[in-house]
């Protein structure tokens, strides 16, 4: 049983507009399925346990 995409079609493309896209673009069409999979691959990160695990890195900004 697959969910729901956290994000629909309408939002999908406000956001490509935004990010100064043609939201009117066929392509839009095309790329649309391929967001969604990749918001759906990244909801199984949601559920992992990090909480005991240290970052193998840190940014720190350069202070002068």
């Amino acid at each position: 049983m697959t969910t729901p995409s956290p994000m629909g079609k309408e939002v999908f493309l406000r956001l490509a507009a935004d990010a100064g896209l043609d939201a009117d673009s066929a392509h839009m069409d095309e790329l649309f399925p391929y967001v969604q999979a990749v918001l759906d691959s990244l909801r199984s990160l949601h559920d992992l346990d990090v909480t005991a695990v240290e970052p193998d890195m840190a940014f720190e900004p350069h202070r002068e």
